[in-house]
């Protein structure tokens, strides 16, 4: 029965995916290129070699183009014709710092098509290529963005049928390739249409729109990764103060402090600090600020807590840098966590909603600035109850206001309790009406961001939402349904502090760059600092079903989707599970939705040709769990994803609940070395915080119960309750836990590192569980790795142990990829194993994990670390 319900939660994550098949957004190709070394820039050959189609009189070429490296020279594009070995290309060359050229070209001989375009114009965004090419009247026609030319290519003879060979980016010794990305790439004549989402997230096969391989890619960087992870790009530190917004018109992430002006610019990603002309008049508690619309300066203001009589209220010129006091208006109370919209149809500011005094809002306010006050809006038809935490947006119009979910209850008494809402309510301006479209119950606490994006159809809402009464938490985007409140997580997680209240989220999007930015702000009141941070995801945002699409199988989607008409898809589907389970089960695959931006997955610092090879290298029949795993009984993993075995070997991490698995390990991970175990009037305070002692009681006993049935599964492993206190009992020769294992080991071996890497191979303590509960034992376990592993590197080095040196090397990488002991000991230890390929690879990896984390070029060369003598 419980093998029927894995089967058939994984046969709806299936129907999911299918059903999203026709909705997958195009997303594209990213091509490495001169600033790498030749073998590790992208070559993409469009179709199998052994199968090129027939092109009869003309072929057309179309796909969007993305130049992002200038200053350069590089084949964006090469046609050859087999045949006659005539071969066409199309280059890109910068001119210089204000004009770049586009040439199609005969290779070798001669130029048909040039078009000169201004560098603003390119680099950063996306341009339509069409390229046209008549084989019967030698005519060519190629157009880039709104420009447009014709040529003649030359043919000396007529040629009604030709089979080209299209292949993107380097090739063969044409090796000169600009940093550039396609997208929507289209191939056709009269007859044939071939089109290429390129929505792959991994490997190296191409698929066409309708599922079938057509072409394979060396060295790609598919750009649906960047609308799954979010990216650092930047951080900000200041003061105890600092306001954030997205100025749209400047392009740039605008920060205000107290005595300074920072800025990002999202289109050359670079960062500004920039002090201000005269002292800021406001002195600055929240950060609280917005853009007024009419002249374009950042206006800051407090609302309260500020002495009577103080300025509350100025305007910053962003050409001079220059503030301006504009009044002294405050409110009777605080308002922590509101909502602020600029009405751009009566040029005034709005607020909604906030917390203070113990006390929630449910108030529109808007400033009166010829008055120098606060004045209430009033609205009639239904009622939003009072709450902080909210979230607002505007239609397109700007007459329109959406507010969603927040903290707080019916009558704003804070001592009363609270409320976690997940509901939307619409507010028209204009007739001064809210109308409630819905309201859910829902399970998760969580907060949204204080900003939503609405989509271009308004159907959707955009919103990160986040526990924000844990202290290590994690942000989430999640799509909203306006018109029921159906919520689709999208992305990966991102890592948030959320210790003050005065810590703050931000949502933005930028309809230049289609780009999504949160902006963080996590304030120490203890060190009076705050550290903002900002992070980009490319637009349109994707789920964890549209980044394993192609991982399903690896034959054609496009049968599939012909198979869901029919009832032999049950059949097909039902194996397609099995499949999925086994293959899941064998390769220990991480859950991507748990992720956060600081991991780094094995992917990439276990390649599987890095990982053969390291295998091929120790000559280990079992290097980790990961690699090969022998029987599975009566075992417990908490390193790396947690898994339980049961006694006949079936894995029953299923039976663990998030409530059972929480108090499972949280009483595991307090049973070994110093721990004593879990006092049980601590489970209530912890698990049940918000029930009476009675009913905490209740449920404590119910969920003991539960979790002793669920142990009942494994032999070797016992719940002891002595005194008050739970403790896991294990019997390590009948019952395996690696965390066991491994303090057991260090309690008698201290020293020695040998027998942990199997442990620390399958990934860090509990990758997947963000609890803040286990934050203290997962600190310790890097403390543990990071204070024996560099210390062993040497050792094993001079005894030529190179296994052992690359082994330790890749668990260091995987928990700090920019680690660069560990790169120096990989490259110097693939030298010394004549393995030129994996040494290119790993440094490879490491300049590219570079760049991205420290937005600048990594300066060491591999003849440079080679000539090193690391010492530890």
């Amino acid at each position: 029965m419980a093998v029927n319900t894995k089967y058939k939660f994984l046969f709806i994550q299936l129907i999911i995916l299918l059903i999203a098949i026709p909705h997958l957004n195009a997303q594209g190709l990213m091509f490495y290129g001169n600033k790498l070394p030749i073998e590790q820039r992208t070559s993409y050959t469009l179709f199998d070699k052994d199968k090129l189609p027939v092109f009869s009189d003309y072929v057309d070429i179309e796909f969007d183009l993305k130049i992002s490296q200038s200053d350069t020279f590089g084949y964006l594009l090469h046609l050859i014709d087999p045949e006659n070995h005539d071969a066409y290309s199309l280059t890109y060359t910068s001119v210089n710092n204000e004009t770049s050229i586009f040439k199609f070209n005969t290779e070798g001989k001669k130029n048909h098509i040039a078009i000169t375009m201004p560098n603003d114009s390119i680099i950063s965004h996306w341009l339509r290529v069409k390229l046209h090419i008549d084989f019967l009247s030698g005519r060519s026609r190629m157009a880039i963005g709104s420009q447009s030319t014709n040529g003649d290519i030359g043919l000396v003879t007529q040629l009604q049928h030709v089979q080209p060979m299209f292949i993107f980016g380097r090739r063969e010794h044409l090796v000169d390739v600009p940093a550039f990305s396609i997208r929507k790439l289209r191939v056709s004549d009269k007859a044939e249409d071939y089109s290429f989402l390129l929505n792959e997230s991994k490997g190296s096969l191409v698929h066409d729109s309708k599922g079938k391989i057509r072409g394979t890619v060396i060295n790609p960087y598919w750009l649906i990764n960047d609308s799954y992870h979010w990216k650092r790009v930047a951080t900000f530190n200041s003061s105890i103060s600092m306001g954030a917004k997205f100025n749209v018109e400047a392009q740039e992430i605008q920060f205000i402090t107290p005595d300074s002006f920072f800025t990002y610019q999202v289109d050359t990603k670079r960062s500004l600090k920039r002090p201000y002309a005269n002292e800021m008049p406001v002195k600055m508690q929240l950060g609280t600020n917005y853009i007024n619309g009419a002249t374009g300066n950042i206006c800051a203001y407090e609302i309260n807590n500020l002495p009577i009589g103080s300025i509350t209220m100025a305007s910053l010129d962003q050409s001079t840098l220059m503030w301006q006091p504009l009044g002294k208006a405050f409110t009777k109370v605080q308002l922590h966590h509101h909502n602020g919209f600029w009405d751009k149809h009566n040029n005034r500011y709005l607020v909604f909603g906030g917390f203070g005094n113990r006390l929630y809002s449910n108030r529109f306010l808007t400033y009166n600035a010829s008055e120098d006050r606060w004045d209430t809006l009033h609205f009639e038809g239904d009622n939003i109850a009072p709450r902080f935490y909210s979230s607002m947006v505007s239609s397109g119009k700007g007459n329109y206001l959406y507010i969603y979910g927040g903290v707080g209850n019916e009558s704003g008494d804070q001592s009363i309790g609270h409320d976690y809402y997940n509901d939307l309510y619409g507010v028209d301006l204009e007739r001064r009406t809210i109308e409630k479209y819905w309201s859910h119950p829902i399970e998760e606490k969580r907060v949204p961001s204080e900003q939503m994006i609405l989509s271009e159809d308004e159907k959707s809402l955009y919103t990160i939402r986040y526990a924000e009464y844990i202290k290590s938490t994690y942000l989430e985007l999640y799509r909203i349904s306006v018109e029921n409140g159906d919520m689709e997580q999208l992305g990966d997680s991102i890592p948030f502090i959320s210790g003050s209240i005065k810590s703050t989220v931000s949502l933005f999007h930028n309809p230049v760059l289609n780009e999504f930015y949160c902006v963080t702000q996590e304030v120490d009141e203890y060190a009076k600092q705050v550290k903002a941070v900002v992070y980009t995801l490319a637009a349109p945002p994707v789920g964890s079903a549209e980044m394993e699409y192609y991982s399903m199988e690896k034959g054609s989607i496009g049968s599939l989707k012909w198979f869901l008409s029919s009832l032999a898809l049950l059949v097909l589907l039902l194996g397609g599970i099995v499949f999925i389970y086994v293959l899941r089960k064998k390769k220990g695959t991480r859950d991507s939705n748990n992720k956060t931006i600081t991991d780094v997955s094995s992917d990439i610092y276990f390649p599987n040709s890095i990982k053969r090879d390291e295998e091929d290298i120790s000559g280990s029949a079992s290097i980790s769990p990961l690699v090969k795993r022998q029987a599975e009984c009566n075992k417990i993993y908490v390193y790396g994803r947690f898994t339980i075995y049961g006694r006949t070997g079936r894995d029953i991490t299923y039976l663990f609940s998030k409530k059972l698995k929480y108090i499972f390990l949280y009483i595991l991970l307090d049973s070994t070395g110093k721990g004593e175990g879990v006092n049980s009037s601590s489970l209530n305070e912890i698990f049940w915080p918000d029930k009476s002692e009675d009913k905490a009681k209740n449920l404590k006993g119910v969920t003991i119960s539960n979790l002793r049935k669920a142990l009942s599964e494994l032999d070797g492993i016992k719940l002891v309750y002595e005194r008050g206190i739970f403790k896991i009992s294990i019997d390590t020769d009948i019952c395996y836990c690696d965390y066991f294992s491994l303090h057991n080991h260090l309690a008698t071996h201290p020293q020695s590192c040998g027998a942990f890497l199997n442990i620390w191979e399958r990934g860090r303590l509990l990758e997947n569980e963000e609890y803040s509960l286990y934050d203290k034992y997962k600190q310790c376990s890097e403390d543990i790795i990071f204070s024996l592993l560099p210390r062993d590197l040497p050792i094993y080095y001079q005894r030529n142990e190179y296994s052992y040196v690359l082994r330790i090397c890749f668990i260091i990488l995987r928990r700090d990829p920019l680690n660069e002991t560990a790169l120096s000991y990989c490259i110097r230890s693939y030298k010394k194993l004549n393995d030129f390929a994996n040494l290119s690879k790993i440094y490879s990896i490491f300049i590219i994990e570079y760049r991205k984390s420290m937005g600048e070029d990594y300066k060491k060369t591999i003849e440079e670390l080679l000539q090193e003598k690391k010492k530890v």
